[in-house]
C-alpha cells in the first residue's frame, strides 16, 4: 500500500479543516546597519513592523531586535504576504517586501540616519513601488556617503522586488492547485490530481518551499495511477497491453521524486524555508522514491531504473531517524524486491532491518525465503546460502505467532531442506549494528 504521508496531511488538514488554511510558520531574520566606513554591525532595539500586503489592511504584532540584531515573529499565516518596516535610533527606515510564512533567514540592511519611523501608509506605498523600500531621511539632507549607501540599498531592494514580482500570483496558483489536486486524489481521479499538482509546480518551479512537496504529491498520484492500471488488467493479455502505461507512470514518479530532491539540494540552503521543513520533505520524497523503485521492480522491471535502488535505500536510511516509520518502509521495499527476483538487494534490505531489530519476524521470514530462493537457483544448490536461509527461517518459526501468514509455508520449506538437503538449523548470529 502506498504511503502518502505528506498527501494525507494535506487531504485531512487542508481539505477538511478550515483551521489548516490558517496554519502559521515563523519568520526570523536580522537587521544590520552599513556604516559610512563600509563596515556592518547588528542593530539592537530596532522596531520591526509587519503589514499585510496581499490585502489592503492587517498588521502582525510588532517585534524588536535583540542585541545581535535578530528578530522573530512567532507565526505568519500560510499563504499571506507582508512587508516588514524597520526603524530605530540612528538608522534610516527600510522595508523588506514579499515576506511570507516560513522565511527564517531574512537579512535587512539599513543605513545610518535620523531614526524616522515609517507610517503604515508609507510602508505600503514603498512596497508597491518599483524602486524598493528605502525611505529618504527627513530634514537636513544627507551626505554623499549617505546618499551612496542609500542608493545601494535601494538597488538591493529593487532586485529583491524584481525577483519576487510574480511571487504573489504564484502563491495563489500553488494554493489553488494544491487544494484541487488533493480533492481529485481523494476521489481517485488521478489524472486530474497529477495535472493540478503539475500546475502548482510550474507556478514556482525552483522554489524549495513549494515545488518539492508538490512533486512529492504528484509522484504519489502517479504511483496510484500505475497500480490502478495494473489492478484493472485482470488477464495476461490486458496486463501486457497496459504495461507501457504502467511503466511510464512509475518512471514519471521516480523522476518527480528525484526532481524534488534536487530542488531541495540546490535551492533549499538559500530559500529562507525552515531547515526542519526541508528535511521532512526530503525524507518523505526518499520514502516514496524507495517505494516507487520497489513497485517498479515488481511490476515493470527496468535495469536502468532498478540499478539506482540500492543508493536510494542507503540515502533513505540516513534521512529517516524514526525507526517506527523506517522499518515498514524498508520491509515493504525488500518484499517487493524479493517478489521481483532481485534477491541480493532484498537480502541486503532485510539485513538492514535486522541490524536494528534482530527479532523482527517479517524481516526474518523475508531474508530466510530470499536466501532459500537464491540458494536453490544454482545447480547443484548452494548449501551455504541454503543453510543461512534455514537458520533465519527457523528463528522466524520459533518466534512468529501462529497467525502469521508465512508461518505454515515456511515450516514446509524447513522440512524440505532437512529431508532433501540434509541440513539442520543453526543458531543465527545477529547482523552487527552500525556504529
Amino acid at each position: 500500500m502506498f504511503r502518502t504521508k505528506y498527501l494525507s496531511l494535506i487531504i485531512t488538514a487542508l481539505l477538511f479543516s478550515s483551521a489548516a488554511i490558517a496554519q502559521n510558520s515563523p519568520v526570523r531574520g536580522e537587521v544590520r546597519v552599513k556604516k559610512q566606513d563600509g563596515t556592518e554591525a547588528p542593530v539592537a532595539g530596532a522596531l520591526v513592523e509587519a503589514f499585510r500586503t496581499d490585502v489592503d489592511k492587517g498588521k502582525m504584532p510588532e517585534a524588536k531586535t535583540n542585541k545581535r540584531g535578530e528578530f522573530t515573529f512567532v507565526g505568519f499565516p500560510l499563504g499571506q504576504r507582508y512587508v516588514l518596516s524597520v526603524s530605530g535610533p540612528g538608522i534610516s527606515p527600510m522595508i523588506q517586501p514579499e515576506v511570507r510564512a516560513g522565511m527564517e533567514n531574512v537579512v535587512i540592511i539599513v543605513s545610518e540616519g535620523d531614526g524616522r519611523r515609517l507610517t503604515e501608509e508609507e510602508a505600503r506605498k514603498a512596497a508597491k513601488t518599483d524602486t524598493g523600500g528605502a525611505a529618504a531621511p527627513s530634514g537636513g539632507g544627507e551626505s554623499a556617503e549617505q546618499k551612496k549607501a542609500r542608493e545601494e540599498l535601494e538597488k538591493k531592494n529593487a532586485e529583491i522586488m524584481a525577483k519576487n514580482k510574480k511571487a504573489e500570483d504564484a502563491n495563489k496558483v500553488v494554493n489553488t492547485a494544491l487544494k484541487a489536486g488533493a480533492t481529485a486524489f481523494e476521489a481517485k481521479d488521478y489524472d486530474t490530481a497529477i495535472a493540478e499538482f503539475s500546475k502548482g509546480v510550474d507556478a514556482d518551479p525552483a522554489f524549495a518551499g513549494s515545488a518539492p512537496p508538490l512533486l512529492n504529491y504528484k509522484g504519489v498520484a502517479l504511483q496510484r495511477r500505475a497500480m490502478a492500471t495494473y489492478n484493472a488488467s485482470s488477464d495476461p493479455s490486458a496486463r501486457a497491453a497496459a504495461t507501457p502505461k504502467i511503466k511510464a507512470d512509475i518512471d514519471a514518479a521516480v523522476i518527480s521524486f528525484n526532481r524534488g530532491l534536487e530542488i531541495i539540494k540546490t535551492d533549499g540552503p538559500t530559500s529562507g524555508v525552515e531547515p526542519a521543513r526541508l528535511a521532512l520533505t526530503k525524507t518523505q520524497l526518499l520514502s516514496n522514491l524507495l517505494e516507487a523503485h520497489g513497485i517498479g521492480a515488481r511490476l515493470v522491471p527496468d535495469p536502468a531504473r532498478d540499478g539506482a535502488a540500492a543508493a536510494v535505500l542507503d540515502e533513505y536510511i540516513a534521512s529517516e531517524t524514526d525507526g517506527a516509520k523506517r522499518m515498514p518502509s524498508i520491509i515493504a521495499f525488500a518484499n517487493n524486491m524479493n517478489s521481483a527476483g532481485e534477491l541480493k538487494l532484498a537480502t541486503a534490505a532485510f539485513r538492514k532491518v535486522l541490524e536494528t531489530d534482530p527479532n523482527n519476524v517479517d524481516a526474518l521470514a523475508g531474508i530466510g525465503l530470499a536466501l532459500y530462493s537464491e540458494g536453490s537457483m544454482t545447480a547443484p544448490p548452494d548449501k551455504a546460502i541454503l543453510q543461512e536461509g534455514l537458520n533465519f527461517m527457523q528463528k522466524f518459526v520459533d518466534t512468529a505467532p501462529d497467525t502469521h501468514k508465512l508461518k505454515e509455508s515456511t515450516k514446509a520449506i524447513i522440512e524440505e531442506l532437512k529431508n532433501e538437503q540434509k541440513l539442520a538449523p543453526q543458531k543465527t548470529t545477529p547482523p552487527r549494528r552500525r556504529g
